[in-house]
């Protein structure tokens, strides 16, 4: 992993297998922030051998906005990855349009195996990915934040991964659901995997991992959920198979990836209860995002 170091300059940097934008940040002394808005980007998840552009990192230490910019801009410039268009700083394409709002603020209540759901949102069609039960496909505001932007960097970076299967995620009103013990307080999402090449029936029905497993844009996926893991509404854990996380675990080794990160993303290769991404049986076909109940979080 990158150390720290004192405040640098430079024109370019060369992303390296397993750095992503917070690694080169930290290594010039520059906010993640800064080096996003010199290179136009959203996402601090770039292919390695990108050519990123360093700013004057004295310069660029204190955050700065657009005059004009209103917080519902900013967060659409966020959410504006979505389909695969990288933002940049003044070519701001128009934002998906939000799913629409049930009266009050979303609450989740209860536990996700024992809850009810209020103010829910349902997950909004759109061309990136597929719900597969529209009529279970309702979460708490944030999770549908959290879910959208996650699969828009992945397509920000991978442009021309096929839609993604979504499972279940909750009743509009929460409770019992067929089929699962949980999703019953809207922070349960069941999502598929990428393929190099498409199972049949994919994506209106889940597909196991088989030797098609796009490994690079899938272990991209977990680490876009991943990075939440620090806010109050992020992710709470990961369920999946054992055997899909070596898959992962050994393509993000051979990649480069630090043996720190990896250990503090997978379970995989140890037996104890650890990691966020945890073995789940059954779970070889998609993966269980689970987000924290932040019971009170207002709609957004």
């Amino acid at each position: 992993m990158l150390a720290a170091s004192a405040p640098a300059r430079a024109d370019r940097h060369v992303v390296e297998r397993g750095e992503t934008l917070e690694h080169v940040a930290k290594r010039y002394g520059c906010s993640v922030e800064a080096v996003l808005r010199a290179n136009g980007l959203t996402t601090t998840l770039v292919r390695a051998g990108t050519s990123v552009r360093i700013p004057d990192c004295e310069r660029s230490r204190a955050p700065r906005t657009r005059a004009g910019d209103s917080d519902v801009e900013r967060a659409r410039r966020a959410l504006a990855v979505i389909d695969g268009a990288v933002v940049a700083t003044d070519r701001v394409p128009h934002a998906p349009e939000r799913a629409p709002v049930v009266e009050g603020p979303s609450r989740s209540i209860g536990e996700p195996w024992d809850g009810r759901l209020r103010g829910a949102r349902q997950l909004p069609e759109r061309e990136g990915y597929q719900l597969r039960r529209p009529q279970h496909a309702y979460g708490a505001s944030y999770v549908i934040d959290h879910v959208q932007r996650a699969i828009a960097e992945v397509r920000a970076l991978y442009p021309h991964v096929h839609a993604l299967a979504i499972g279940d995620l909750s009743a509009r009103d929460g409770g019992p659901l067929a089929q699962h013990r949980s999703h019953q307080s809207g922070v349960d999402v069941d999502i598929g995997f990428y393929f190099t090449e498409l199972p049949a029936h994919y994506p209106a029905e889940f597909a196991p991992a088989t030797d098609k497993l796009d490994l690079e844009a899938t272990w991209a996926l977990v680490v876009a959920f991943a990075r939440t893991a620090d806010r109050d509404d992020g992710v709470d854990v990961i369920f999946l198979d054992r055997s899909v996380q070596r898959r992962l675990y050994r393509w993000a080794k051979q990649r480069g990836t630090p043996d720190d990160q990896l250990s503090a993303l997978l379970q995989y290769p140890r037996s104890d209860v650890v990691g966020l991404v945890r073995h789940w049986p059954n779970h070889d076909d998609h993966m269980h995002v689970r987000f924290k109940s932040a019971a009170n979080a207002s709609d957004r």
